[in-house]
């Protein structure tokens, strides 16, 4: 019996961009089951063109997405539709529809995409919300949740077709050091007891010491992965010194001999 790890999302000799314009090439990676895994860089390295690629919102220039043993890029008809469903997307800002209430948020995907009747719907939605803390806001309406409830609430949804994989938008944007650090012990919670992937993208370095098992740091120089690793291996021992002053938060040569 073999004790490698499930490789639930692989990417291969990925280019990505927008018409002649490059910004990325060469990027390879794997995701294992259940691990957090996070995508992050400096401003303009990419982070949210490779999103919208490996959830199939922009299609790569070349390469290859392969998500649960399908390749996204060229699947079609049927086969990309059950694709889609395999994994949710949480965004930063939590794109939840203003006009109903958390409930009907959150059951949204399932009224969209299944043919289940209207109270498993309904038990479905409800158990989604307690598992990220909100039993007691489902009739509230998101203008009434704080920013950190609003994140929650969108990773419920994301939840709702009880998908294995879950791609994170910038969750902690926006939210406090304590809700932020609360919103990090809900993701590594639903990861180690519930299996679930996440693949998150964040520059924020707190969240990213307390959620990652492996981090790949893209670097808008190259265009392309800079370092691959546990963030504190790469904080401590990357060879490339841009990448550890990155994770120490160190300046820049060029400018760390300003005097103002």
């Amino acid at each position: 019996m073999s004790d490698a790890p499930e490789i639930i999302i692989r990417v291969s000799n990925l280019k990505v961009g927008y018409g002649e314009t490059v910004i990325l090439q060469d990027i390879n990676f794997q995701v294992e089951c259940g691990e957090v895994f996070v995508i992050l860089g400096g401003s303009g390295s990419g982070k949210s063109t490779l999103l919208k690629n490996l959830i199939g919102l922009y299609a790569p220039l070349e390469g290859e997405i392969w998500i649960e043993g399908i390749n996204l890029v060229t699947a079609s008809g049927d086969e990309r539709r059950d694709l889609l469903k395999k994994f949710g997307v949480a965004y930063q800002s939590g794109a939840l529809f203003g006009s109903m209430t958390v409930l009907e948020n959150v059951r949204l995907p399932l009224d969209e995409l299944t043919a289940l009747p209207d109270p498993l719907k309904e038990l479905t939605a409800l158990a989604k919300l307690k598992l990220v803390g909100l039993a007691a806001s489902v009739r509230k309406m998101p203008a009434e949740l704080s920013g950190g409830m609003q994140k929650r609430a969108a990773i419920a949804r994301a939840m709702a077709l009880d998908s294995r994989i879950l791609f994170l938008d910038e969750p902690s944007a926006g939210l406090d050091p304590v809700t932020a650090a609360d919103l990090d012990v809900l993701i590594t919670e639903l990861a180690h007891h519930f299996g679930i992937t996440f693949v998150v993208v964040t520059h924020d370095l707190a969240s990213i010491y307390r959620i990652a098992d492996r981090v790949i740091m893209l670097d808008g120089r190259t265009r392309t992965i800079a370092a691959e690793g546990r963030p504190e291996e790469l904080r401590d021992k990357a060879a490339d010194p841009w990448v550890r002053r990155f994770f120490n938060r160190e300046p820049d040569d060029i400018t760390s001999g300003l005097h103002l």
